[in-house]
């Protein structure tokens, strides 16, 4: 290969002409970039036996999406690869932590199996916390350290994905111990929201490397003091990165250990709005220096999960690279990875195995097993919009005997739906507005039961028996009647059609949902899904009751 960058011989291909961002160097510059055998042998002037003159256009690296669950976007990753692929993201760190948590290693297996089915580079962490806490119930059970080993020689498996169980890690329990000593020579993700002070010494003492559940300055700026690598969160609800942003703008720290990453991001919002290319473009609208942004989407996250020939363009690093025709709009011209030009040409997908495809099994439910009895002053589970997190209320709410909802206060049920014991439980929620009819949904962190919101319990039974038939998804009920529906049977968690077919039906479902009153502010599907995540304050809603996160303790409903 040595001839090809000495130029001594014509690589395949050269791209003239092009205003390369040299990540090194933090420069434009105008160059040749020689590619052979997919591989960038050189930069600077070449001739190739095909040129390609870009006549002046800019040159990026390919970017990367530092953290995702292919599960939330509701594609399968050959799909999903087509949609990234033509917004510039060539490669992903993802945590198939959804999945696993639904059918362990039957699901690890699909999921690893059809990422390398893709012109994209999936790059995956594995699972730290299955299940995340002990007071809900998954369909998988316990995912240990030994069932992990097995999986370590797989290049495509870089570390051990968000370590939820902060309490776990910090008391040393023992299985969470057997799993931080099996990754110590890797990548450790952090996912510790609002952790401070000691405790978040001790967290990064035990070696986690990363945290992106950062939803201010005041937050991330402690975890980068701490010593972690902050990952900037923009998805479909959690929207973190305007104040991060601005705060260290604000106060002058440096972006040098900061990246970018979606975390949960719906598969219309990445066919409407973009993925890495538009959190990019709203960075530098933000004020980020326009190549430090590009950094922090490239060589960043490259270094930190050490993807060597990946983040640069620089001779022996692999094509992947984005043509631009402005770079502080990130207006993209073309994407060429491996030294090709990506196409949304269809890849036949991994077909799963049966028992994935069923996955929902719940029990026969009745009205008196959701009615909430009214007290002078209830549990409330408030939304915060544009967040993950919720507050704790105590508050007066409608009703005579039980409570009845209304247009400011909703009904939420979590039924349990893996066939392991048949659990029902009831909350109050408070601003998510749906009015005459229900919505429901098999996506629901991380144990993925049953979750369904609604103003009156027909609509609430009828949104869980559509569920079950179709497998799960979501399904949007309006007066009695199937208004809108998604079936996603892989595991309740993901569809088998096109990213192209399903994105309008999201689309759909999620202009039905605002349609009944849920506010614009708010995703309905992202909102609804992480009430059961009992790692993220104040209040959450599982199989098992209402639980008050900061106090660790189940509330009487």
């Amino acid at each position: 290969m040595f001839e090809y960058s000495l130029g001594t011989v014509k690589c395949q291909v050269v791209f003239k002409n092009a205003n390369v961002l040299n990540v090194f160097t933090n420069e434009w510059i105008e160059q040749d970039i020689a590619v052979q055998y997919g591989t960038i042998v050189g930069v600077g002037h070449y001739e190739g036996e095909n040129e390609i003159d870009l006549k002046g256009k800019y040159v990026v690296p390919g970017f990367i999406d530092a953290h995702m669950h292919i599960e939330s976007t509701l594609c399968s990753p050959e799909e999903l690869s087509k949609a990234l692929l033509q917004n510039g993201t060539t490669s992903v760190i993802c945590d198939p932590h959804e999945l696993v948590n639904v059918r362990g290693k039957e699901a690890l297996d699909y999921i690893l199996a059809a990422s390398k089915n893709t012109s994209l580079d999936i790059y995956t962490m594995l699972p730290s916390s299955v299940p995340c806490s002990d007071i809900d119930t998954n369909g998988a059970g316990k995912f240990s350290a030994a069932d992990m080993e097995g999986y370590l020689n797989d290049p495509y498996v870089i570390g051990l994905g968000e370590v939820m169980r902060v309490d776990d890690v910090v008391n040393e329990r023992p299985e969470m111990v057997e799993k931080l000593e099996l990754f110590k020579d890797m990548v450790m993700d952090g996912h510790a929201p609002q952790v401070s002070g000691k405790v978040l010494q001790a967290y990064r003492f035990a070696d986690i490397a990363t945290d992106h559940e950062s939803s201010a300055y005041e937050e991330a700026i402690e975890k980068l003091r701490a010593g972690f690598y902050v990952l900037i969160r923009e998805g479909s609800q959690a929207k973190n990165m305007e104040p991060i942003v601005k705060g260290f703008l604000k106060h002058h720290i440096p972006f040098d250990r900061t990246v970018f990453c979606t975390d949960d991001c719906h598969i219309d919002d990445i066919l409407c709005h973009g993925h890495i290319n538009a959190i990019i473009r709203k960075a530098i609208e933000l004020g980020v220096n326009e190549k430090e942004a590009y950094k922090m989407a490239s060589w960043q996250p490259a270094q930190i999960y050490g993807l060597k020939r990946k983040g640069a363009i620089a001779a022996g690093y692999q094509a992947d690279f984005v043509v631009l025709n402005n770079p502080k709009t990130v207006e993209i011209d073309s994407v060429y990875k491996n030294g090709y030009k990506a196409t949304l040409k269809h890849v036949a997908p991994v077909v799963c195995d049966e028992d994935l495809m069923h996955t929902v099994m719940i029990p026969e439910i009745v009205k008196g097993d959701i009615q909430i009895k009214r007290r002078d002053k209830n549990d409330v589970i408030e939304i915060e919009a544009g967040t993950l997190l919720t507050k704790h209320l105590k508050e007066e709410v409608p009703g005579y005997v039980y409570f009845e909802p209304n247009e400011k206060y909703s009904k939420v049920v979590v039924i349990e739906r893996h066939g392991r014991n048949g659990n029902v439980a009831t909350g109050i929620l408070k601003g998510y507005g749906i009015e005459n009819g229900a919505l429901g949904s098999t996506i629901a962190h991380d144990s993925h039961n049953m979750i369904i919101a609604g103003d009156n319990d027909d609509d609430i039974l009828l949104a869980a028996k559509e569920l079950e038939k179709m497998q799960g998804g979501y399904v949007l009920i309006k007066d009695h009647q199937v208004f809108h529906r998604v079936a996603c049977p892989i595991a309740g968690l993901m569809s088998t059609q096109s990213a192209a077919r399903l994105a309008p039906l999201v689309m759909e479902l999620q202009l039905g949902a605002h349609e009944m009153g849920i506010p614009e502010n708010i995703d309905p599907f992202q909102t609804l899904s992480f009430l059961s995540l009992p790692v993220i304050g104040q209040i959450r809603i599982l199989d098992t009751g209402v639980y008050d996160v900061d106090k660790g303790e189940f509330v009487e409903q």
